[in-house]
């Protein structure tokens, strides 16, 4: 298995899941406010803390998973517009 290096030290894991899982030091210098209904907003949470994870952290990760998904997809619908205008 390949270590990967966050700050300077070796870790047991490779580097892909450690930025999968959100591990890595990366520099975060924006913020997201966003209004939802309280329940969700608790029911949310209360997911978080049974699975002892940051909140802000599954949130990251379904941005990540979002945008890599829908970048494709709309790739893939580019793609289908070209291959009809040359019929």
């Amino acid at each position: 298995m390949d270590a990967g290096v966050v700050c300077g030290e070796i870790l047991e894991i490779p580097l892909a899941h450690c930025v999968s899982n959100g591990y890595t030091h990366r520099m975060k210098d924006s913020g997201l406010r966003i209004r939802v209904e309280r329940q969700l907003r608790e029911k949310f949470l209360e997911l978080c803390r049974e699975q002892d994870r940051p909140a802000s952290q599954v949130i990251r990760e379904f941005m990540r998973e979002y945008i890599e998904r829908n970048e494709q997809t709309i790739a893939n619908d580019k793609n289908k517009g070209r291959n009809l205008e040359r019929r």
